[in-house]
């Protein structure tokens, strides 16, 4: 028994082909409060997904999709939850052995009403580098980028209307979907496209985030799968979470823990009585499902770095590093606002980032990015319960929608989201899911 796509027989609904390709997107469907929806899957019946798949001996195909002829099984591989749920046998390898990876991007419409989805192309890059360190086949970029396209297509009329933070969530997945008990790779695997329209990830967030620093337990290390998406960097997340929540916090913000570890036991030879602490040399990395920058009074803007491994490299803080660098001098003032130094010179950097670091005041602000939070203040880290002491409170994080710099750099991100704003290097970051196929999967 194999892991197999829903048989022809089971309940589609009907597909939009590649010779029917509707043109423009239905409005969105009216009885659905898109203005309030939970970061959830909400209604799962409106909804439909992709399911195709592959053998170890076939891997993915022009059968599945080419795009010389925009055709392939892509186009009848459609089905409804309801009617025709995943089938998957219990001894399913990625059951078993976590191999599973997926993607997060979003659809959204702009002023016009017209949708766009948001750099999709570096999500394929991303998915690629994922399937390799999991060993699973990777789809060609044609294959994935128009499974997304396809997948709004038949989805188009759950794509909320234009406003803030409402957006259609379209997640592509790959999974070892064969039947198997041993350790080793699936002899079968499963490309999934699916879809929820949802609000924003934080959207009950009535000030900047109170975050937790993680001290104890560790989310990634090196030579691990920090860097990659797969299933297994947010089932390490989960109990981390839920404890933080219950000390009041709204999530974790995890440490390089051997480096904290390393601090402490240098301090322990050396007898260290000093007023440093171990958590000063202690290097950070990322919050459960989100990356974080720092506002520093030098007008650096600075992420942790992603050489070590460890984090996760996001679309969103990609997409904030060519901001700053294409948009510095429009930061000036924001930054002069945030520092108090009107000498001040706006740069950002990818870098270790200690906590030492933002101890004295020395960071005015920070804010954390993610497909779903795109940008969120943060006004608080510390430590909880039966840790060691550590609290920095930032001046510019208590109130919505943040600091000067954050707000400028969101509202950046907004207007080159829409269209109102652009440069050389945020050219090619908006697609329409309703142009020609060729126009969707370029390069």
């Amino acid at each position: 028994m194999t892991s197999e796509a829903p048989s022809s027989s089971s309940t589609k609904r009907s597909s939009i082909g590649p010779t029917t390709t509707r043109r423009s997107s239905l409005p969105p469907k009216d009885g659905i409060d898109f203005d309030n929806l939970p970061w959830n899957l909400n209604h799962p019946e409106e909804h439909t997904y992709v399911h195709l798949t592959t053998t170890t001996a076939d891997g993915w195909t022009k059968e599945h999709y080419d795009l010389e002829t925009d055709q392939g099984t892509l186009f009848d591989s459609v089905y409804n939850y309801d009617e025709s749920p995943l089938p998957l046998s219990p001894a399913c390898a990625s059951l078993n052995y976590g191999t599973t990876i997926w993607e997060g991007l979003k659809c959204y419409r702009i002023k016009n009403g017209d949708p766009v989805v948001f750099r999709p192309d570096r999500n394929f890059y991303r998915f690629q580098y994922g399937a390799e360190q999991m060993s699973l086949p990777p789809p060609s970029r044609e294959l994935f980028l128009r499974g997304i396209q396809h997948t709004l297509q038949q989805n188009s009329h759950i794509i909320p209307p234009h406003g803030e933070g409402m957006k259609l969530y379209v997640r592509p997945m790959l999974l070892g979907s064969g039947q198997q008990l041993g350790l080793y790779p699936s002899s079968q695997f499963s490309l999934l496209f699916y879809v929820s329209p949802t609000g924003n990830y934080f959207k009950n967030a009535t000030g900047g985030l109170n975050i937790h620093l993680e001290t104890k337990r560790c989310r990634a290390a090196r030579g691990g799968l920090g860097n990659v998406k797969c299933s297994g960097n947010y089932a390490v997340a989960l109990k981390p979470l839920m404890d933080a929540k219950k000390q009041g916090f709204h999530d974790n913000l995890f440490l390089e823990l051997e480096t904290y570890h390393q601090a402490k036991d240098k301090a322990g030879e050396e007898n260290d009585s000093s007023s440093s602490s171990a958590l000063d040399s202690a290097i950070l990395q990322e919050m459960s499902a989100a990356n974080v920058f720092f506002v520093f009074k030098n007008g650096e803007i600075v992420t942790p770095s992603l050489d070590r491994g460890t984090i996760l490299p996001g679309i969103t803080r990609d997409s904030v590093i060519t901001i700053v660098n294409d948009f510095a001098d429009e930061l000036t003032d924001a930054m002069i606002q945030s520092t108090g130094d009107a000498t001040v010179k706006v740069t950002v950097l990818s870098r270790d980032v200690t906590c030492g670091e933002l101890k004295y005041g020395n960071a005015t602000e920070a804010f954390c990015t993610g497909t779903a939070a795109e940008l969120v203040p943060i006004a608080r880290l510390a430590t909880g319960t039966d840790e060691e002491p550590f609290e920095v409170n930032f001046t510019h994080g208590k109130a919505l929608p943040g600091g000067p710099v954050t707000v400028t750099i969101l509202k950046m991100l907004r207007e080159i989201m829409v269209g109102d704003r652009t440069s050389k290097g945020t050219e090619g970051w908006l697609r329409d899911p309703f142009s020609s196929p060729e126009e969707f999967c370029k390069e």
